[in-house]
C-alpha cells in the first residue's frame, strides 16, 4: 500500500470533528511520523511554507499559510492524507492569499501572537473587547467597540489567535495601527528567512518534536505539546527570542494543570471541544491580552473561569477549564445510553 493510501486510513479511523482543525492536523503528523514520514517547514514573508515528505524522503504535499498548523495542514490536505469531505471543508476556511497578502503586512514571517497581542491590547484599551466561539470546523474571532458594535468578523480554520490576525487584517485602520506598533520590533522568523533556516518535524512519544536546522546542522531541538509550542521551545534551544518572552512561556509550561504530553492530545483538540461544547451551553470567551494572553468565560454576564496560554488562546482556554468548576461551564447533560434505571430504590449499594 503506498505511504499516502496508509496514512489516510489511518486517519480516516480516528478523525474528530469536535477536536477541529488543530486535533485533526496533529493527528495526520501521528500517523504520517510513526510510518517514517516528516514536515519540514520554512518562514516566508507571507507566512510559512510546509512540505511533506514520505517515508523514502520524497515530497508529496505542500502548503503556505500565515504559520506553521495551518500551513501543515494545507500540506497534508494536499497530500490526500484527510479524508473527504472533511478536507474540503478545512480548504474552504484556511487562508486564502489576498488575506495572507493583509496579514503578512502587519508583521509577517509566521508570526501571529504579536500582531494578535498588539491588537488585543488596542481594542481593550479603547474599552472595547474581543469574543471567540466554534462556527464548524473554523473558529470566529469577533471585535467590538466600546459600544458594543462590531468592528470586524472573521473565521479561521486554526486557532482564535489566527482569526483575530484574520479579522484585525480586514479592518484598514486596525490593520495600520498595529503595522505602525510593530515597525521597529525584531521579528524571529524574518531572521530565520534571511538565515534560510528550516524547522524539521516529527510526532514521537506521544508529542510534538521540532529541530530547527542551519545549512546541515541542527542547532536546537526540543519537543512540546503542539507544532507551534514545539517550534518554539527549539527556538528558545538554538539562541532565538528574547530573555523575557522565554522565562513566560518557561513558567507558563511550569504551571500548566494538564501536561497534554500525558494523554498523547494536543492543547488545542482539547480547547476545540471545550469551546464545541460552550457554544451548546451558552458559555462565551473573552480574550485579551494582559502578561498572557488571557481566556475570560463567562454564563450571561457572570465571569465563571479565566485562564492564562502564551501561543494560543485555545490553551488559554484549557487552562481556564482546570482552574474553575467545569460543571459552570461545559453544563453536561444527562448520561446517555446508561443501562441502570432510577425507577425506584435499590436495596444494594457500591
Amino acid at each position: 500500500m503506498k505511504f499516502e493510501d496508509e496514512v489516510l486510513q489511518s486517519v480516516s479511523k480516528e478523525i474528530r470533528f469536535q477536536e477541529g482543525a488543530c486535533g485533526i492536523c496533529h493527528l495526520t503528523l501521528k500517523e504520517l511520523s510513526e510510518k517514517g514520514g516528516i514536515v519540514i517547514s520554512r518562514e516566508i514573508p507571507e507566512g510559512i511554507v510546509s512540505q511533506i515528505l514520505d517515508n523514502k524522503g520524497r515530497v508529496i504535499g505542500e502548503g503556505t499559510d500565515i504559520v506553521w498548523p495551518p500551513s501543515i495542514l494545507k500540506a497534508q490536505i494536499n497530500a490526500g492524507l484527510i479524508p473527504e469531505p472533511i478536507s474540503n471543508e478545512l480548504n474552504a476556511i484556511l487562508t486564502d492569499k489576498i488575506d495572507r497578502k493583509r496579514i503578512s503586512s502587519m508583521f509577517g514571517y509566521g508570526r501571529c501572537v504579536t500582531p494578535a497581542s498588539v491588537a488585543m491590547s488596542l481594542i481593550w484599551k479603547d474599552g472595547g473587547h474581543i469574543e471567540i466561539q466554534r462556527e464548524g470546523l473554523a473558529i470566529s474571532a469577533a471585535l467590538y467597540d466600546s459600544n458594543g458594535r462590531l468592528i470586524e468578523q472573521a473565521a479561521s480554520a486554526f486557532c482564535p489567535i489566527c482569526a483575530i490576525n484574520l479579522s484585525v487584517s480586514r479592518n484598514d485602520e486596525l490593520r495600520e495601527k498595529v503595522k505602525n506598533e510593530l515597525k521597529d520590533v525584531v521579528n524571529t522568523g524574518k531572521l530565520k528567512y534571511e538565515r534560510e533556516i528550516e524547522n524539521i518535524i516529527q510526532w514521537k512519544k506521544m508529542r510534538v518534536f521540532a529541530s530547527i536546522k542551519e545549512g546541515n546542522k541542527i542547532i536546537g531541538t526540543n519537543w512540546g505539546c503542539c507544532i507551534a509550542y514545539a517550534i518554539v521551545r527549539a527556538e528558545i534551544a538554538a539562541g532565538f527570542g528574547n530573555p523575557k518572552w522565554n522565562r513566560l512561556l518557561k513558567n507558563y509550561c511550569d504551571t500548566c494543570p494538564l501536561k497534554h504530553c500525558w494523554i498523547g492530545k494536543p492543547m488545542g483538540a482539547l480547547g476545540n471541544v471545550i469551546l464545541d461544547r460552550m457554544k451548546d451551553s451558552g458559555v462565551r470567551e473573552k480574550v485579551k491580552k494582559n502578561e498572557y494572553i488571557t481566556a475570560l468565560l463567562y454564563d450571561k454576564d457572570h465571569k465563571v473561569a479565566e485562564g492564562i496560554g502564551t501561543l494560543c488562546s485555545l490553551s488559554a482556554t484549557v487552562n481556564a477549564f482546570f482552574r474553575a468548576d467545569a460543571i459552570e461551564i461545559l453544563k453536561p447533560s444527562s448520561a446517555e445510553g446508561f443501562p441502570y434505571k432510577n425507577k425506584r430504590k435499590s436495596n444494594h449499594s457500591l
